[in-house]
């Protein structure tokens, strides 16, 4: 047997941590004794004196250590549940690099100069939801109020229930930015469940991971906002796999003033 100050310098674990782990049940002394109640280890603990510090030296909380001792009794399980916890620890360090890579991109955006606010892109999901819709061809893009219209006519008609948040949204199904001829779909998030007719589809839209980015202020600026957006994604090694649409937050159907506008453009990325 050893003495808790032997053990101590042999497995380079001091006293007061010996005892810490004696006390939740870590490693407990082969015996104690019942006057003194000096502590006493045997060359056999050793090993798994050196296991635990293996295990703290990878990072495990010693209520982690304890779970693996008692539950890893061979190589075999040791070996499944270390595999199990490096694949996650990968998926963190990923997920740090990635955030890394956002705060660098921000930093750097920031000595751009704009009139639009570098930091208000973000990664999002936009959720599943039922909706109406109305698709048509306008000659320019500020036609757009004249699909609205039709939509609008056709909720009216059948008493439309609109879900909170409504989600008005055009989807520009033309690839790229483009003024002109624009094949464009508005669409509104509803309750209950509609007929589809010749203005209007009632349809389900899948939910979708995007780029998005939110600003207050003129439609003349979509463009532009539109580009920062690509340039964004790029930047943050994402990669676009749909059309760009826009959800408008505040729209001239409550507000007159331009400068008031709340515009959301989104891109779908993986």
């Amino acid at each position: 047997m050893l003495k808790i100050g032997v053990f101590a310098m042999l497995s380079k674990i001091s006293i007061h941590m010996l005892r810490h782990y004696d006390e939740i049940g870590l490693l407990t002394p082969i015996k104690v004794d019942d006057f003194t109640n000096y502590r006493y280890y045997s060359e056999n603990q050793l090993p798994i004196a050196n296991r635990i510090q293996a295990l703290k030296d990878m990072g495990f909380s010693l209520s982690i250590i304890k779970e693996i001792l008692s539950k890893c009794d061979s190589d075999l399980k040791l070996k499944e549940y270390l595999i199990d916890q490096a694949n996650l620890q990968r998926k963190q360090i990923s997920s740090m690099q990635q955030q890394l890579l956002l705060i660098e991109n921000t930093i750097h955006n920031l000595n751009v100069k704009t009139i639009l606010p570098q930091c208000n892109i973000v990664k999002k999901e936009i959720p599943t939801r039922m909706v109406v819709s109305h698709r048509g061809k306008i000659k320019q893009r500020r036609h757009e109020g004249i699909l609205w219209e039709k939509l609008a006519h056709e909720t009216t008609k059948q008493n439309v229930q609109f879900a909170i948040p409504p989600y008005n949204i055009a989807l520009f199904h033309d690839e790229g930015y483009q003024e002109n001829n624009v094949d464009v779909e508005v669409q509104r998030a509803v309750t209950n469940e509609y007929l589809t007719t010749k203005n209007m589809t009632y349809k389900k839209a899948d939910k979708i991971i995007v780029a998005a980015l939110i600003y207050k202020g003129h439609y003349d600026l979509l463009k532009e906002a539109t580009e920062q957006l690509v340039n964004w994604i790029a930047d943050n090694n994402y990669e676009i796999i749909g059309n760009t649409f826009n959800v408008y937050h505040v729209s001239p159907e409550t507000e007159s003033n331009p400068q008031n506008m709340i515009t959301e453009i989104c891109l779908p990325i993986k």
